[in-house]
């Protein structure tokens, strides 16, 4: 009876992550036969399947801007959190969260069947699938072990009443959904006319707070499943449900066998590749080791390597004693305990000899960065003995007068969220050589209890400087008050306490500091930016950043680009530039833009500014702003005030937008590669940001920009040609392989 049903399988998934997981999808047709695939995607996608010829005439792509348009979303959510953003762009990845959870959704007005599938684009089936009981043909509602309270919340507000109904989560990735059910949710949801909007994911985008929008603050299978459990409890058959969501850590997609999907079939469903996730070298040969395969089974194999881990998701049984608590999280972990752990905790016990062995090749050539290289090596170096040999070539590089090396001040200012400011402290602390900074932590007259714990931390740690005021101070009065007790040649990092350090973020911006005389300051990555300094992942936990920072943080072949301003979540400035700037303008306070000004303010004196590509930070972003009601305000202000300063407006001329960034893949998509040599012309460039990238893209590119504005021109990045006019150019515009125009 239950072979007999019939549906659709959708799959939302981005042509990015549809070319990573493509080796593996015939597995996944052959494995689900229950009718028709779709791949909810753009229309980039299709021409990724023609290249395949086993994919050929296998699925059928829908484009997702005909169910729901993306900019419909976006611009929905870019409203509900304007007064965190204050004029910065909001990152598309916040939008793409929500986005694919609405399109499953909205497919139910579309679909002719009874039922539909959504099936997570990352997982793999291990085995056949079946959706339907063979006693009663009714379909399966999967279940696994997971909470999000954050879930709850919003499905409390959008469905008043409902909450959490059962032990396991429905969480799981995939769900068969019954199309009539669907559309009745969606109508009870639009229905609510308690929260601003009309279609249902304008309900649901309005009811989370907008501080909490980030943190991922909605479950369409917890949704679903709790509406069913609660109104159409007979409609399904529940089923405890395996798959192994930690794959990516264990398998390599372009090397995972049939013989170990074989053996993982005995224990799981499906095997998750979560973007992000990689094997790490004491992890490699284990799980697809044939002889551990023969004598222990995937559940076993997997409990045992679990005992390891501290954070990130767990495969639970029903018959673990821990099943009822697993995978329990929230928008945050509640702790007041600051425990630093091993710097090692997501790198390999040899990594100091990467560090090593790069400080070998740069003596001679850059005797700064070779002495940053073996402090870096003798601090992740766990052998005695080895850190000797490491510490004589660290005394030789100073031997040679070279060296002009500072200390690092790391300035972090707290204002309540103690919580954030644990946190910092404790990357800090964990992933930062003791030797390499000084920490200075000024309260800014918290009132959650952040003085009284600050208090007592720092009676324990003397070598950190602990000021407690009495007002606040403000972002920029603040900053430049607890740099007054740094003492001299230390360079100054000011760094929010909502980041958290991963592994080497801060040795590879001292690397970049250290790249060149003329370095004034040195910005790192975040997923919560603008586009400039932008890396765009997403996961669920902070550790989850943390454990990703760690593998992009490694050494590259050109990690630094030139741009014209930093943004001050991270903000590394050398000693002398923060002598003749005199740090942030005061005028700027509490805060927004002030970055900027010290940014025009650092390039005014003839420095250079650099994003350092292998230095990820985790930024939960603008968290002391969250409760203010005068932010738009308040950014309105500090573009005037900057306009007058400086003659242009720097959230306009010194930004890169999104459609500089579609422009740039107009390169990549027209056969030029790293090493290739071109000319491109930027009219209107403002201050070449999207041209400092483009560099950084391509070296070997020659790159000119026309900026009719003087003042905007006096600013732009030093490593392009830049003209007032056409008629300056040394070349004709014929000439060009590339021009661009009117991008914003």
């Amino acid at each position: 009876m239950a072979d007999k049903q019939s549906f659709d399988t959708l799959i939302v998934i981005t042509p990015k992550d549809f070319t990573r997981l493509v080796r593996l999808y015939p597995r996944l047709i052959s494995n689900i036969d229950y009718g028709r695939i779709f791949l909810i995607s753009s229309k980039e996608t299709e021409s990724i399947i023609s290249t395949n010829p086993e994919l050929a005439g296998k699925f059928a792509v829908v484009d997702e801007n005909d169910l729901i348009r993306f900019d419909d979303v976006h611009e929905c959510i870019r409203k509900k959190m304007e007064n965190i953003l204050a004029g910065r762009e909001l990152p598309r990845g916040i939008t793409g969260w929500y986005y694919q959870q609405f399109l499953k959704m909205q497919y139910a007005f579309v679909c002719r069947d009874e039922y539909y599938m959504v099936w997570d684009g990352d997982t793999i089936p291990c085995k056949k699938i079946t959706m339907f009981q063979e006693e009663s043909g009714k379909p399966y509602l999967d279940m696994k072990h997971e909470y999000h309270a954050e879930y709850f919340e919003t499905m409390g507000t959008i469905l008043p009443g409902f909450g959490k109904v059962t032990e396991r989560s429905f969480i799981s990735e995939h769900m068969l959904f019954c199309t009539d059910i669907m559309r009745e949710l969606i109508s009870d949801i639009e229905s609510n006319e308690s929260i601003p909007g009309t279609k249902f994911w304008e309900k649901i985008i309005n009811a989370i707070p907008e501080e909490k929008i980030q943190n991922s603050a909605f479950s369409e299978f917890e949704t679903y499943g709790t509406y069913v459990a609660l109104k159409h409890i007979d409609a399904y058959k529940l089923r405890e449900w395996h798959s192994f969501r930690q794959g990516g850590n264990f398998f390599k997609i372009d090397t995972i066998s049939d013989r170990d999907f074989e053996w993982l079939s005995k224990d799981f469903e499906a095997i998750s590749f979560e973007k992000g996730h990689e094997v790490r070298e004491d992890n490699a040969n284990l799980f697809d080791n044939p002889y551990y395969q023969e004598k222990l089974t995937p559940k076993q194999m997997l409990q045992a390597a679990q005992l390891e881990y501290k954070d990130g998701y767990k495969e639970v049984w029903a018959d673990d004693m821990d099943a009822a608590s697993a995978n329990t999280t929230s928008g945050s972990f509640l702790s007041d305990e600051v425990v630093p752990e091993s710097p090692l905790k997501y790198l390999e016990k040899d990594t100091y000899r990467i560090y090593e062995e790069l400080g070998d090749k740069l003596v001679g050539k850059n005797m700064n960065q070779a002495w940053l290289c073996y402090e870096n090596a003798e601090f992740l170096c766990e052998d005695e003995e080895i850190r000797k040999g490491i510490r004589k070539k660290k005394k030789d590089t100073e031997a040679s007068g070279r060296v002009t090396v500072n200390k690092t001040a790391i300035i972090v200012l707290s204002y309540n969220n103690l919580y954030f400011t644990q946190r910092c402290i404790e990357s800090i602390y964990t992933n930062c050589n003791p030797d390499s900074y000084f920490l200075v932590i000024l309260d800014n007259a918290s009132t959650d209890g952040s003085q009284e714990w600050l208090t007592t931390w720092g009676e324990a740690h003397d070598e950190a400087l602990i000021i407690l005021n009495d007002e606040n101070l403000g972002f920029s009065a603040g900053n430049n008050a607890a740099c007054q007790y740094v003492p001299e040649d230390h360079d100054i990092f000011y760094l929010n306490n909502d980041t958290r350090l991963p592994a080497n973020a801060l040795f590879f911006m001292r690397m970049a500091l250290y790249s060149a005389d003329d370095v004034g300051g040195v910005g790192g990555l975040q997923s919560y930016a603008d586009a400039d300094q932008l890396e765009d992942v997403k996961f669920d936990l902070p550790e989850q950043y943390v454990e990703f920072g760690a593998s992009h943080n490694v050494p590259m072949e050109n990690p630094l680009e030139e741009q014209s301003k930093l943004c001050g979540f991270a903000m590394l400035i050398s000693w002398k530039a923060y002598l003749e700037t005199g740090g942030f303008d005061e005028q700027f306070n509490p805060g927004f833009l002030e970055d900027d000004d010290l940014s025009l303010r650092i390039r005014n004196l003839g420095y250079k500014l650099i994003v350092c590509h292998n230095s990820y930070i985790y930024h939960a972003g603008s968290q002391s702003f969250i409760k203010r009601n005068d932010t738009n305000e308040l950014f309105r202000k500090h573009r005037e005030l900057l306009i007058q300063k400086w003659g242009f407006d720097s959230s306009k001329y010194a930004v890169m937008s999104v459609n500089e960034l579609e422009f740039i893949k107009t390169i990549e998509a027209k056969g030029f590669d790293r090493d290739s040599s071109f000319n491109l012309l930027h009219i209107g460039c403002g201050c070449g940001n999207m041209l400092g990238r483009v560099h950084f893209m391509y070296p070997n590119a020659h790159l000119y920009g026309i900026e009719p504005n003087d003042d905007v021109r006096r600013f732009t990045i030093f490593c392009v040609n830049v003209y007032k006019d056409i008629s300056e150019l040394p070349i004709d515009i014929s000439e060009f392989d590339f021009v661009a125009k009117g991008l914003g």
